[in-house]
């Protein structure tokens, strides 16, 4: 599937009016692999993400067709049990073949 930047830009505008999932996760950057918070908005299946939530113009944007999440809840410190449990969670992408 092929877009265009103003293609782009109309539904990443459409995302931010739309009542969609939307919140801060933590971006990889691909040239030094370090963690950025960056604020993310999912439209259909696509990932927006912007360099916080002012932001009107996306930095980058994710084509979801194809990838999975998985969570992953981790234990807090000291205890193992589910009363303890981090409420944070990650969630990771991975492209499928």
């Amino acid at each position: 599937m092929r877009f265009n930047e103003i293609q782009l830009l109309h539904l990443a505008e459409k995302a931010l009016n739309d009542n969609c999932k939307r919140g801060y996760l933590f971006k990889r950057t691909s040239d030094t692999n370090k963690w950025q918070l960056r604020w993310f908005v999912v439209y259909q299946n696509l990932l927006f993400y912007y360099e916080n939530d002012q932001s009107t113009r996306p930095s980058g944007a994710i084509f979801l067709e194809g990838c999975y999440c998985e969570r992953l809840i981790t234990p807090g410190p000291g205890k193992s049990s589910a009363s303890t449990q981090v409420k944070d969670f990650n969630f990771f992408f991975f492209r499928s073949c």
